[in-house]
């Protein structure tokens, strides 16, 4: 086998006192025990770091229905944590347009504040949207 095809990680195994067993490719055979919120499987692509076990809740979408278009997601937040890592906190991940962010409680309250100042905005602009004059000279 070549030194450069990825090593396909095998299936972790359940074990009967619901933890799980993962193996890395730096500290063999790990035993997993998650926190109630988890939902992840612990099946990984290829063998990963002891670090790069990853903890994650169930994403949950902010969602709309709109009559223009019907549902659509908005904001995706979840629980995450690296349990083996130096992070080992639980933060909250937000996925952004800048990519997938992980922050703490502060920052997940800045989050939903920011969140709710944004709703307002955007009331205040539908207001402005039933005022607006029809036609072609708008």
């Amino acid at each position: 086998m070549s030194d450069d095809r990825p090593t396909v990680a095998p299936e972790p195994r359940r074990n009967s006192d619901g933890t799980v067993t993962v193996t890395t490719l730096d500290a063999g055979n790990i035993r997993v025990a998650c926190p109630a919120w988890c939902f992840v499987e612990h099946g990984y692509r290829v063998p990963p770091a002891k670090a790069e076990i990853t903890h994650r809740s169930e994403p949950v979408w902010a969602l709309v229905d709109t009559p223009e278009h019907g549902p659509t997601s908005l904001v995706e937040v979840s629980l995450v944590q690296w349990p083996y890592s130096d992070r080992d906190a639980v933060f909250l991940g937000v996925e952004t347009d800048d990519g997938f962010l992980e922050v703490g409680p502060a920052g997940a309250r800045r989050v939903a504040t920011a969140l709710r100042e944004h709703a307002d905005h955007i009331d205040a602009m539908a207001d402005q949207l039933m005022n607006l004059p029809v036609g072609e000279d708008q």
